[in-house]
């Protein structure tokens, strides 16, 4: 991709996500939102690809990596045109692209495009359960949970690190990077009787919008209302800190006690999207 068509680029993926048939997970749907959550990527024209026919753009695909945790993320395909057309050959670019050492990877997109999930199976890649995304714009006045949860410190790595692991096997952010402060996460830590019960992390993102990511408790601790009381904390925190003052987060449909959760605190589900995974 030239940097010359970023603009061009940014207009095909707006129009994409506006439809569910057609759209991805990893961005939004506004055009500043969109181009503020590439841009915390990087440089991301420099691992975008495009199509075009009669010279007009048809097709692009954004590859991000992390060679540490060996995976990649494809963001897309997007494509105007004839779909399986142009997106065919935009995912064997940004794969055959990708560092040696990435082997693992993973496409995703709304549960209602059809086009993407064929263009997994194609490919032998396994689709995982669908999850639902709930958003609220009261986040900010959710009730103050008190002494049975506090802001994390070092100190609690390794109790997260059991907890996350456990939960979040095969998840885009690791502990050490949770409690970096350079990295901006919001975490929150609960405890029963002074010993760790669970912890909630989050951060706002790229386009001004608050997430977040993780929620879990320990067995010890299930049936105290301290999933919810994480929750509230760790949502509270980000919508304050979230210029649109908005919480977002995404769950897996077999949890039905944390979708009632989420719904009994006033979220609304908004969407439902399943990814597409290779070498898992």
């Amino acid at each position: 991709m030239r940097d010359s068509e970023r603009d061009a680029v940014l207009d095909l993926v707006v129009g994409q996500q506006s439809d569910p048939a057609r759209a991805c997970t990893y961005v939004g749907t506004e055009r500043d939102g969109v181009a503020s959550e590439l841009d915390d990527l990087g440089d991301w024209t420099a691992f975008t690809w495009v199509s075009d026919h009669d010279g007009h753009l048809t097709g692009v695909v954004i590859a991000d990596s992390d060679e540490s945790l060996g995976r990649s993320w494809i963001h897309g395909p997007w494509v105007a045109g004839e779909w399986l057309r142009d997106a065919r050959p935009l995912l064997d670019a940004a794969l055959h692209a990708l560092p040696p050492g990435v082997t693992r990877h993973e496409i995703s997109a709304d549960v209602a495009h059809t086009a993407m999930a064929a263009l997994a199976a194609g490919r032998g890649w396994a689709a995982t359960e669908a999850n639902h995304l709930y958003v609220t714009s009261d986040a900010s006045a959710w009730p103050d949970e008190g002494a049975r949860v506090r802001t994390a410190r070092t100190s609690d790595a390794a109790a997260i690190e059991s907890l996350h692991q456990a939960e979040f096997p095969d998840t885009y952010n690791s502990v050490s990077q949770l409690l970096d402060p350079e990295r901006g996460f919001i975490v929150v830590v609960a405890e029963n009787r002074g010993a760790f019960a669970g912890y909630a992390a989050g951060r706002v993102q790229a386009d001004g919008s608050g997430y977040l990511d993780y929620v879990a408790v320990t067995d010890a601790a299930c049936g105290l209302g301290l999933g919810r009381a994480l929750v509230a904390a760790a949502g509270r925190r980000i919508a304050v800190a979230a210029p649109q003052h908005d919480l977002n987060l995404t769950v897996q449909e077999s949890r039905t006690p944390a979708c009632a959760l989420y719904e009994a605190l006033g979220m609304r589900r908004e969407a439902s999207m399943v990814a597409y995974r290779h070498g898992f």
